[in-house]
């Protein structure tokens, strides 16, 4: 009896999950393209400030630390 209420259920699931995706608002392609360059460039910048940062805390530890205290 277990064997037939496991194989059920997951049916039932995978039934609700697919009425739930028929519901789902799906953005257009104008929405989807926007949205991606948006990202790219946020992660660019970031990126960028990143970079930045990890250049001046190796500037100060590497070179401007060993000289004031050697």
């Amino acid at each position: 009896m277990a064997a037939t209420g496991l194989p059920m259920r997951a049916l039932d699931y995978l039934k609700a999950v697919r009425e739930e995706v028929r519901r789902v608002t799906w953005p257009t392609w104008d929405d989807l393209r926007r949205s991606t360059v948006v990202i790219i460039i946020v992660v660019i910048i970031i990126g960028i400030i990143i970079g930045i940062m990890d250049f001046l805390f190796a500037q100060l530890f590497v070179e401007f630390l060993p000289r004031l205290f050697g």
